[in-house]
């Protein structure tokens, strides 16, 4: 049986599947978690704690990606693979939006502009997070990695 290695201080294993080098949004995002995480090395042990599939998808933009993570690798493909535990579905503006929340006392932040943002396009369903609730550990994981704040 293959054991797994967690990232640590070096590179985080950040893998895409075949086909999903040609997905912008699929490499746009595995490139900036990947710079996020060395630039915030503190961040790694929230993605080594991720396990579970992460459905995204921007309508506008007609794409769709898949982030696999199994604590201390991703492998990022195209389209929807699997049974995602988190179902994000949005527009492109508001996918790259969620990466500019701020992270406050190891927590996203909610209360400034930017989380009173998502909260607000949350309700008025413009962002939906399908098991948001049921894995809420995995969306706060998700939205530190991909913080570039």
């Amino acid at each position: 049986m293959e054991q797994k290695n967690p990232s640590s201080a070096g590179e985080p294993d950040i893998k895409m599947a075949p086909g999903a080098e040609e997905a912008g949004m699929a490499v746009m995002l595995a490139e900036m978690i990947k710079t996020n995480l060395k630039n915030k090395p503190e961040r790694l042990k929230d993605f080594n704690k991720l396990k579970g599939t992460i459905w995204i998808t921007a309508g506008d933009a007609d794409v769709d990606m898949t982030m696999d993570f199994d604590r201390g690798s991703l492998k990022v493909s195209s389209g929807k693979v699997g049974r995602p535990m988190l179902q994000i579905s949005t527009d492109s503006t508001t996918l790259m939006s969620l990466a500019n929340i701020n992270i406050k006392f190891g927590m996203p932040n909610y209360f400034d502009e930017t989380g009173r943002m998502v909260v607000k396009k949350l309700m008025k369903k413009e962002l939906k997070i399908k098991g948001m609730f049921t894995h809420i550990m995995a969306l706060t994981y998700m939205t530190k990695i991909m913080s570039v704040n």
